[in-house]
């Protein structure tokens, strides 16, 4: 029986129950036999008989062509074992397979069998040989993942080590074992995230001193892998360690190019704070979804005609920043500050618009500043500027920019740059208000209300889609920014919260949601009392992410809001943990 705790993209940590046992996930499952113990602090053993009797012990039956008859707490069923040259083989029939089960690759009769129910492990065959093929590796255990669910747990034997195991669980591995460990300290091998060193004079020919030392590392690894999940901060941390290997390297980009729909599944559309330091950031798949969300919901605000380009800040939000606060009261000083729409040229995420800075990630990534700037990254911005621009028509585009004014104007036709590479001096701030102001005879004024409900409807469709449209119908916006409210005849509808970066929405607000289908769970003729778990759930709405505010309603009648645990394909297809964290609930 498995309780997940907290999930950070496809990484989980939790509890596995079995019998009277409690194993933490993710597990390692350490060896112990006659020639080899296990550490005293295991908590799950693996074994080809059980010799413990106070521990959860796996006990590996073997292979079909000689299997044992043992037995033990979760039994490995006899497997066939072929190697990854050979096209897929038929699987005889035998024994009906419960507990725990090798899958080869390609083996489908297994993940399609009626046992299914009954295995609560799936354990990767040939696992050893994917070392080899990172690529093979990836596509394989997404793969699995994908045909077992989550209700059941991926194994993946003889490959962890203190350098990998990040990257592991980020793939979707639940539970591990110390063979590789063993066999590195066999041949004199300790292990540290960062490789392999040979052993101190005092270390060598010692086998059980080194294996005890790694086995410190692998537990220590295990501890912060786990810490990381839990603060939603894996990610960064397998960019860190995917440094100092090819394989993980490969294996990573492999994962974010080919499988992104697969992994943007299964990120939060909120998160921490982190650091975009290497290449592979900028194929993060939730900085890949921002960008998309840019090019596929949004649109600017219909009252903007003059297009404001300007550099990022180290600071976030943006416009808690000093050079903002600078830019801000040149507009502002223009006299058509509600004409203008800023928009931040940035590094990963291409462009933000003002009003959508406390959105996740515009908010909590932080970027290496040096002035110099990438082809990947030059790229990224050229290309999703042109696209913003194809979408978002204005009158006039004023560039006010540093080290990127080049590459940007580059794809710009018709502009006006304010700046000579030092956005923030006085020279200019003053050359920027002046350039806005000559523009004030040619404009129709805006209120401020006007376009503060502008802004708001742009966060709306970005955040919910069409949903958005309908939520900001006959609505006005109340408060001082970043505490900005929605209400429409007195009735307020939601919420722009700084915290969480995304407007959380009121009874009221769901309501509206709720009439275009989106951001749904359909539960059945019952009323939450506390949080709605999975095994409530009859239905979801494919849009629906971890950390999503999500309308919870009885066909169509809406019994709660609040937000999102677990992504809509987890919360339909799982039976237990919970789904969704209530805010609001209508009373009967």
């Amino acid at each position: 029986m498995l309780d997940i705790g907290k999930r950070c993209a496809l990484a989980r940590s939790g509890i596995w129950s079995s019998d009277d046992h409690q194993i933490r996930l993710p597990a390692i499952a350490f060896i112990n036999n006659d020639r080899i113990s296990a550490p005293d602090t295991a908590e799950l053993l693996l074994s080809k008989n059980k010799i413990d009797s106070s521990k959860l012990t796996l006990i590996d039956r073997g292979s079909v062509f000689l299997p044992s008859d043992e037995s033990g707490d979760i039994t490995i069923s006899p497997d066939l074992p072929y190697p990854l040259s050979l096209r897929e083989m038929e699987y005889p029939e035998g024994e009906e397979k419960t507990g725990a089960v090798v899958v080869q690759k390609g083996d489908a009769s297994i993940l399609q069998g009626s046992s299914r129910k009954e295995i609560q492990i799936y354990v990767m065959g040939n696992a050893i040989e994917f070392i080899r093929h990172p690529k093979e590796f990836v596509d394989e255990v997404v793969r699995l993942r994908q045909a077992i669910g989550y209700g059941s747990m991926i194994y993946l034997p003889g490959i962890a080590d203190p350098s990998n195991l990040a990257i592991l669980c980020h793939c979707g591995g639940d539970i591990f074992d110390s063979t590789r460990i063993i066999w590195e300290s066999r041949s004199g091998h300790v292990l540290s995230p960062e490789g392999r060193w040979p052993p101190s004079d005092s270390e060598a020919g010692s086998f059980k001193g080194i294996l005890n030392k790694n086995y410190v590392a692998l537990q220590d690894e295990l501890d912060k892998t786990v810490h990381h999940i839990r603060n939603g901060s894996l990610r960064e941390f397998v960019e860190k360690r995917a440094v100092h290997d090819p394989w993980m390297i490969a294996a990573l980009r492999h994962f974010d190019l080919v499988h992104y729909d697969h992994q943007e599944l299964h990120f939060s559309v909120t998160g921490p704070n982190f650091h975009a330091n290497t290449k592979e950031s900028l194929h993060r798949p939730d900085v890949v979804r921002y960008r998309k969300r840019i090019r596929e919901r949004y649109g600017k605000p219909p009252s903007a005609k003059i297009l404001l380009l300007l550099p990022c800040s180290a600071k976030k939000p943006y416009s808690m920043s000093r050079s903002h606060s600078l830019f801000r009261k040149a507009v502002k000083d223009s006299g058509v500050q509600h004409l203008v729409h800023e928009v931040m040229i940035t590094s990963p995420l291409g462009v933000v618009p003002r009003e959508l800075e406390l959105f996740f990630p515009a908010q909590n990534y932080d970027i290496p500043v040096t002035g110099h700037w990438s082809k990947d990254e030059i790229s990224i911005v050229q290309e999703d500027l042109q696209d913003f621009l194809e979408k978002n028509k204005y009158d006039h585009i004023v560039a006010h920019l540093g080290s990127e004014k080049d590459f940007v104007c580059e794809v710009l036709d018709d502009h006006v740059s304010t700046s000579e590479g030092a956005p923030t001096s006085e020279k200019d701030l003053s050359g920027l208000t002046k350039e806005l102001s000559g523009l004030q005879d040619k404009r129709d004024m805006v209120s401020r209300g006007q376009r503060l409900a502008e802004d708001m409807r742009s966060r709306c469709v970005h955040q919910f889609g069409n949903g958005g449209e309908v939520l900001m119908e006959s609505a006005e916006i109340k408060g001082r920014y970043p505490n900005l409210k929605i209400f429409s005849d007195g009735v307020q509808l939601g919420m722009l919260v700084q915290e969480r970066g995304l407007i959380s929405l009121t009874l009221e607000g769901a309501e509206r949601i709720s009439q275009k289908d989106l951001y749904c769970v359909q539960i059945d003729d019952f009323r939450p009392e506390g949080n709605l778990f999975a095994v409530g759930v009859e239905g979801a709405d494919e849009e629906l992410r971890i950390g999503d505010d999500a309308v919870i309603r009885y066909e169509k009648d809406v019994r709660a809001v609040g937000s999102a645990v677990m992504n809509w394909k987890e919360m339909t297809e799982s039976h237990r943990g919970e789904a969704v964290r209530i805010r609001h609930r209508k009373k009967a």
